[in-house]
């Protein structure tokens, strides 16, 4: 027995911290245990304790070894599967609420001045391979007259989750998979779920207030605020890292480009897409700035771009929201912004295959022509849909207003400029 083993008055081995080649040992109890690292791996029960000779002293050993950290489980993109399902289900009832039939994309002949079919029945064409203008408004299409006359705020809502058409949902959603699935698993269910109503409902708010009278529906303005967040996302850590690389803006740049020009047609509304693409941007700046690795400290924080950015992002929400509260509520605040004369051009350019007064709200027109002593005045009464009857004038002086009583399409086309500004 060695002289440590007796000086403890006991025929068991003492127990000396020993550092082995490939095993992890056990600090003696007499010694203090040092520290171990956080986030490092756990260890596994000690195997069977042994002694060994070392230098003529017997050593009791308890080896230990290390195992691997537990694997995370991959997060599962839900609201985007929900919001996905949603899309869906709602356009199935669009199509089942149009009889189950697809509008055409073009009309095979024209009568008396307007689209048919070759049996002289009226055909409404959609370029997109949906329902008619009708039903996408009995359903809950973007309507600022039901909206502000008959109080159907739930408008504001329902027209984000219903689409013009079976290549325009192919669209949303292909965006949402190749876009919402990356950042709800970056940034969480709460943050994207947050930000695609509130990108959806603001960019409906932007088209109620520079496009009224134009019926518009679409997850464009969500979408668009998901891409407003990957651009948020790119630019806050371009702010941290200070440079592009790997950041996929180029990818994103097309994607932009392309959404927008979609939204240059007569069903989709630009407006909800440039309203909800600015509200990606500045929730996303807000809230979804990462943190970095700080060489100086060795720890994680955001660095100070990044904060400042994110605090003016936050103001500049505050802005917006106040800005959105006053175009609803003040018929003041909306005739003062609509005095924008480019508007219109940025959310519809007329073509040879469609016109962008398709989707202006429906209603009847009877044109009077005035006469009195001498006067060239024609009179249009407007009853438009959502809207209390009106009247309008104009001058058969000017080209514009001119018009044949016995040629349908030519009252028609004067009717639509003077009820519905097209």
């Amino acid at each position: 027995m060695s002289e440590s083993t007796a000086a403890r008055g006991s025929s068991r081995p003492s127990r000396t911290s020993v550092e082995l080649p490939g095993n992890q040992l056990y600090p003696d109890v007499d010694a203090p245990t040092p520290p171990r690292a956080s986030g490092s791996s756990r260890r596994r029960p000690p195997s069977s304790p042994y002694t060994v000779q070392i230098d003529g002293i017997e050593t009791y050993v308890e080896t230990y070894e290390e195992s691997s950290p537990p694997v995370k489980k991959p997060y599962r993109p839900v609201f985007c599967a929900l919001a996905f399902l949603g899309c869906t289900v709602v356009f199935i009832f669009q199509i089942r609420t149009n009889g189950w039939t697809f509008q055409p994309m073009t009309c095979p002949a024209t009568c008396n001045g307007r689209p048919c079919n070759e049996d002289g029945t009226p055909c409404e064409a959609n370029l997109m391979l949906g329902p008619t203008v009708e039903v996408l408004d009995r359903m809950g299409a973007k309507n600022d007259a039901a909206i502000f006359e008959r109080g159907e705020w739930w408008r504001v809502v329902s027209c984000n989750w219903l689409h013009a058409g079976v290549i325009h949902l192919l669209f949303n959603m292909a965006a949402i998979y190749q876009l919402g699935v990356d950042l709800e698993r970056a940034f969480g269910f709460w943050r994207i779920g947050t930000l695609y109503l509130a990108a959806g409902i603001f960019g409906t708010i932007v088209s109620i207030v520079f496009l009224p009278g134009t019926l518009s529906v679409g997850a464009s303005a969500s979408v668009f605020g998901l891409v407003g967040a990957a651009w948020a996302d790119v630019l806050i850590n371009f702010a941290a890292r200070g440079t592009l690389r790997g950041s996929g803006a180029c990818g994103l740049l097309f994607a932009t480009l392309l959404n927008v020009c979609v939204g240059l047609t007569p069903w989709v509304d630009n407006f909800m897409h440039l309203g909800g693409l600015v509200a990606g941007v500045v929730v996303g700046v807000s809230l979804f700035a990462k943190k970095s690795y700080d060489e100086r400290t060795g720890e994680r924080r955001r660095t100070l771009s990044q904060e400042t950015c994110a605090l003016l992002a936050a103001l500049l929400l505050i802005v917006l929201a106040i800005g959105a509260a006053a175009a609803v509520s003040s018929v003041e605040v909306r005739a003062a912004l609509q005095q924008c004369e480019v508007c219109d051009h940025l959310n519809c350019v007329p073509t040879p295959w469609w016109s962008c007064c398709v989707t202006q709200a429906t209603g009847s027109c009877e044109l009077l022509p005035l006469g009195l002593n001498g006067s060239t005045l024609v009179q249009a009464s407007c009853n438009m849909t959502g809207l209390a009857p009106f009247e309008k004038t104009c001058d058969e002086s000017q080209e514009w207003c001119r018009y044949d009583p016995a040629d349908l399409a030519s009252a028609s086309a004067l009717c639509g400029v003077l009820c519905s500004s097209c």
